[in-house]
């Protein structure tokens, strides 16, 4: 691997033409005087010109160069080698500028289709490869990609977002639809660039707009321009968007809205919710009004409410009922927006007497000991204005319907599964005035499957014992409705006994594990039929009985 350099862009300049031949009249006409006194001219430019030298081929460019492995300081890169032209590929050159500066890095690598480069946490680059043989021609270069260095390699999020897109200048705000992450965008970076290499952070914002200060739009610079940056909780930044100029720009015909933010409540009754959030910002069009969707928990069915250009509504809803509340915003194009941030509210049940304040929600609901015909639920306690009096037990259909199955005062109940019905479950807790709470998470309690009944029993019988030996006898059942075409039996002593003789069986012994196989006259066993072997052993610490058997891997009883 050769050294890296760097370079800068070169900008227009003007360069002065050096001078150019005087032309002479009667250049380009040859005279050839012949014998006597006439002359014959000949155009010098019917005479064939020499035939130029081949130009030699340059590289072809390299391809699907591709990033196999990115770090916070460091980017593997891979690609297809270049088809030599004239002569033999001997390096390759990879450059790796940041976006928004006129400095622009290479490094030089030998002729391989692999490179790790040196590169900063955060840091956006848009890397390509050329090729150069041995007489010093370069390809074009590849194709280009985008690599962003995360913040960090470790702790639980190393992945950068994704791109703000559609950013526009309306008389001097910015607007963009937001960035998609793998955990969250926490807020967005935006920067000025004054046309030549230097990018300066004018703020952050947690929306998905932002108002230019006039400083901003004025100063050196041969072309004033904006971008952003998207930025999650670990401090990765996204790759840029697109820039806009300090002017105005038209937004995309088909930009919908922003989507509304910090969606609130203001005011709550048993029959109704005032709501509050922050305005939705245009996108190609003007914003003309909202809409307001809400759905009972744990039921399929939800409402919408249609309001004018404006930031706070009252909805009419149930006493004692829980809701999951969005606003949307639509424009004069008939464009929607994304749904603001979710607000989940219960109403109270009633609006007079001393406690109109409802629970606050149970813990985490877990399920336990389940068995074929019962389970437990388990959930941490709530807390109350004054005091809850018990928690509700609710089984759920999965679509429309919630059944109240008990009122308990602790937190857990003892279910009794029924197998025909939607073993979905939640829980809410209650006060004395009849307020209930937000309900906990639901779990589905899925009964265990009893195990088949034995195909096999088995009777393990001593003969005799003495000091250090023993006899024994043993009687296979097969209870099964069908026949056993060669069998295997499987027990493992409880003591030290080892099998010194065996008959009407063949056996295999390690350790305490002994199988035994059948005979080749009496491998097949009828349904209801039985077939008995016999063995002599051998003792010192125990002697007792095996307890457990199983007859070609199922046990028996």
């Amino acid at each position: 691997m050769y050294g890296g350099s760097l370079f800068r862009r070169l900008w227009p300049a003007f360069v002065a033409a050096a001078a150019l031949p005087v032309a002479l009249l009667g250049v380009g006409l040859a005279t050839t005087p012949a014998a006597g006194a006439d002359t014959v001219s000949t155009l010098a430019s019917s005479v064939p010109p020499p035939t130029p030298a081949s130009t030699p081929a340059p590289p072809a460019p390299p391809a699907l160069l591709t990033a196999t492995q990115v770090t916070s300081t460091s980017v593997t890169l891979s690609w297809t080698a270049s088809v030599a032209g004239c002569c033999a590929i001997t390096n390759y050159t990879i450059m790796y500028p940041e976006p928004f500066s006129d400095v622009i890095p290479t490094i030089t690598v030998g002729n391989v289709t692999t490179a790790t480069i040196t590169i900063s946490p955060t840091r956006q680059y848009n890397i390509r490869v050329s090729a150069r043989d041995s007489t010093g021609h370069t390809s074009p270069w590849s194709n280009q990609i985008i690599v962003v260095a995360p913040a960090t390699d470790s702790g639980p999020d190393t992945v950068p977002p994704g791109s703000p897109t559609n950013l526009t200048n309306r008389n001097g705000t910015l607007y963009w639809t937001a960035a998609p992450d793998n955990v969250g965008v926490t807020g967005y970076h935006v920067y000025r660039f004054d046309g030549w290499y230097t990018s300066t952070l004018l703020g952050t914002t947690t929306s998905t707009t932002y108002q230019l200060p006039p400083s901003a739009t004025t100063g050196p610079g041969p072309r004033i321009q904006f971008y952003v940056r998207a930025r999650d909780a670990a401090g990765n930044l996204s790759a840029a968007s697109n820039t806009v100029d300090a002017t105005s720009s038209t937004p995309p015909a088909d930009l919908p809205p922003t989507a509304p933010r910090d969606l609130a409540v203001s005011r709550i009754t048993s029959t109704s919710a005032t709501l509050t959030w922050t305005a939705a910002e245009p996108g190609c069009c003007d914003v003309t009004g909202y809409t307001i969707g809400y759905f009972q928990a744990f039921y399929d069915l939800g409402e919408t409410v249609r309001v004018g250009n404006v930031t706070t509504a009252t909805i009419a809803l149930k006493p004692a009922t829980q809701y999951l509340v969005v606003v949307n915003a639509s424009d004069s194009g008939g464009h929607s927006s994304p749904s603001s941030n979710s607000l989940t509210i219960v109403t109270p049940a009633t609006d007079t007497g001393p406690d109109t304040v409802p629970p606050s929600a149970p813990g985490t609901l877990t399920v336990t000991d389940v068995t074929t015909t019962s389970a437990k639920l388990n959930w941490a306690p709530s807390t109350d204005n004054v005091g809850v009096t018990g928690y509700n037990v609710y089984r759920w259909d999965g679509v429309f319907y919630s059944t109240l199955v008990a009122t308990v005062p602790g937190t857990s109940y003892q279910l009794s599964i029924a197998p025909s019905a939607p073993n979905r479950y939640y829980v809410r807790a209650r006060d004395a005035a009849g307020n209930v709470s937000i309900a906990t998470n639901e779990v589905r309690v899925d009964p265990t499957t009893p195990p088949p009944d034995p195909t096999c029993a088995v009777t393990y019988q001593k003969q005799s014992e003495w000091s250090g030996g023993f006899v024994a006898d043993v009687t296979i059942k097969n209870t099964a409705a069908t026949a056993v075409d060669g069998w295997a039996l499987a027990f493992t002593f409880p003591g030290d006994q080892r099998i010194t003789t065996l008959w009407s069986a063949t056996y295999t012994q390690s350790g305490s594990a002994v199988t035994i196989r059948n005979a080749s006259w009496n491998g097949t066993l009828a349904a209801g039929a039985s077939v008995s072997f016999g063995f002599q052993g051998s003792w010192s610490g125990s002697n007792a009985a095996p307890t457990g058997f199983s007859l070609n891997g199922a046990p028996c009883r």
